[in-house]
């Protein structure tokens, strides 16, 4: 408390030691010719006059122009026909003896100076205007003008800043242009100076190329002119980043590698020259709707069925918008032909797709196939190749020898090949290759009657590593070929109807008979003996008699059931 009243006493104090002052009206503004002001107050003696001072010059030379003896007048009409420029002050003139005697501001007949306008940026999607403050000390407000389709319109006016929103802009939908003109409290405004527009920022998205086109009309106003000028973007309503610079006579930017289903905000920021004001566009939100390339796009196999037909498996990405889906065939892995035309459903796809083809035959040689798509923009890709594995058997003496081709399958290593018989409808698998190996021989039994006729199929183990990186295990099946072994005959070239081989019956080994037929001449070249079945023999005898001792001649004919005929003749002894 103490210190409180020691600081009161030294303020009042000090107080007293300012002069007293008599205060001058408080000069508003020149409206034509004629001076208005407020009147002070004042009460330290009597009133005499108030004075007005003068001069051409705003620096110097200020004389007595008039005087003014009615305490209650507050304006004066000086005459200037001439059109002269006149810099004017007032005093007020007291008989205050000792007192300082203030003058008021010094103001010319002219109107205000131009307040010109900084920016006029985009804000929240309301224009936000920003200008210099006019050096005439007599303004007091700006007014602020709007260019609309009725013309140039004021819309408001700022008493004491120099910063304004417009609330009825719409800088989303068309450029603004403004005006700000300063103003007395006689009404005088500044002339208009250069207009400052926004800037609209619009934009189109390509969904086939993936890129959004932004276009937008160059900042208007600056007297340096356009330094610079950059895209911001925000995406996924994150804080906007720096994404592009231009130069400033370009509007347009393509700003490419949209993701689908992403949002991207835009806006300009342009920089004045020399000075670094800048403004901003309007922000402009898009969300992305790319049309979805087909990737990851692979056969995966081809193996034939156990029914003899092709299945092919290819994958892609589940998000492909596709307009048509192929399936392409070739012999050579070349000049490829369209055999199947599919219409694909809307994304999600299935991942992994199949087809069969049923109109080929896999056992006639190998097969390859490609799968085509054309996507909704007309863009039309090729998957990898993959190709069937073509077997084929054949007999050769005791042993039925397989011969395979190599598995293709484009990216996939083949690691090895498994041989599987099939007997009696059984499979069974018999030997394993390595994956340079395309040949495997299997011996006949030829005491089995069941392996006259064999099939066989081969399985193929690979790994792919697919264009994504990611492997798989695959197995892929051949053709089933089959090998017919030859009928064999065999036969005795001695027999004793007394001893120990008692007839002379051939014995058919392999084969798959359809007929038999046997005959025994004698040396006559008459027929002593005829059979049609191979189980009846020649026990020596005809019509019920023993034939001599000696050697006959035979001819033995058998017919498989592939049509192919065996045949044999020869001489056999008849021992008695």
């Amino acid at each position: 408390m103490r210190r409180f009243f020691f600081l009161l006493f030294f303020l009042l104090l000090f107080l007293k030691t300012i002069p007293a002052q008599v205060q001058a009206p408080d000069f508003k503004c020149v409206r034509g010719d004629t001076l208005f002001w407020e009147l002070p107050a004042n009460a330290c003696g009597a009133f005499n006059s108030y004075d007005i001072f003068a001069s051409p010059d705003p620096c110097c030379s200020f004389t007595l122009l008039a005087s003014v003896t009615d305490p209650a007048q507050d304006f004066f009409f000086h005459p200037n026909p001439g059109g002269q420029t006149w810099h004017y002050y007032l005093t007020s003139n007291l008989n205050c003896p000792g007192q300082t005697v203030l003058h008021s501001d010094t103001l010319d007949n002219k109107p205000p100076v131009v307040s010109p306008i900084r920016s006029a940026s985009v804000e929240n999607g309301q224009v936000v205007l920003n200008w210099q403050p006019s050096p005439s000390p007599e303004v007091f407000a700006y007014v602020i003008y709007r260019e609309t389709p009725i013309g140039v319109v004021p819309i408001d006016t700022v008493f004491g800043g120099t910063t304004f929103t417009d609330p009825n802009s719409s800088p989303e939908l068309q450029p603004e242009s403004y005006f700000v003109n300063a103003l007395d409290r006689c009404g005088n405004t500044s002339i208009f100076d250069t207009k400052h527009s926004t800037m609209l920022l619009e934009a189109t998205v390509e969904g086939c190329s993936q890129t959004a086109t932004l276009t937008w009309n160059a900042y208007q106003g600056w007297k340096n002119g356009i330094g610079a000028q950059e895209l911001w973007l925000s995406l996924n309503g994150a804080a906007p980043i720096l994404a592009a610079n231009q130069a400033s006579g370009i509007t347009t930017i393509i700003y490419d590698d949209l993701k689908d289903g992403d949002t991207y905000c835009f806006f300009i920021r342009a920089i004045e020259a020399g000075t670094g004001e800048a403004a901003k566009s309007n922000e402009i939100c898009l969300t992305a709707e790319v049309t979805q390339p087909v990737t990851e796009f692979f056969i995966k196999n081809v193996t034939v069925t156990p029914a003899n037909e092709v299945e092919v498996t290819w994958v892609w990405n589940t998000s492909a918008e596709l307009k048509e889906v192929k399936i392409l065939r070739s012999n050579q892995n070349s000049n490829y032909q369209t055999i199947d035309t599919q219409t694909p459903p809307p994304p999600p796809l299935p991942a992994q797709n199949t087809f069969l083809d049923v109109s080929v035959n896999p056992s006639a040689g190998s097969i390859f196939y490609q799968i085509e798509t054309t996507d909704l923009c007309d863009t039309v890709a090729v998957s990898t190749y993959g190709s069937t594995i073509h077997l084929a058997a054949a007999p050769q003496g005791n042993t039925n020898l397989l011969t395979w081709s190599a598995f293709d399958l484009e990216n996939a290593v083949v690691t090895g090949y498994d041989v599987y018989q099939i007997l009696g409808g059984a499979e069974t698998k018999i030997g394993s290759t390595g994956s340079g190996e395309l040949t495997f021989p299997d011996p006949v039994d030829p005491t089995n009657p069941d392996e006259a006729q064999a099939c066989y199929f081969i399985v193929a183990t690979a790994t792919l590593t697919a264009p994504g990186g990611e492997t798989f295990t695959i197995e892929s099946r051949s053709n089933t070929a089959c090998a017919e072994q030859s009928a064999r005959i065999l036969t005795p070239n001695a027999f004793a109807p007394k001893g120990f081989n008692q007839e002379f019956k051939p014995l058919i080994v392999l084969g798959d008979l359809a007929s038999f037929d046997m005959k025994i001449f004698d040396r006559y070249g008459q027929v002593v003996f005829h059979s049609t079945s191979p189980d009846d023999g020649w026990n020596g005898k005809k019509d019920g008699k023993d034939m001599a001792q000696g050697t006959y001649v035979f001819f033995i004919q058998v017919r498989q059931a592939n049509g192919k005929v065996a045949e044999k003749s020869g001489v056999v002894l008849l021992l008695r």
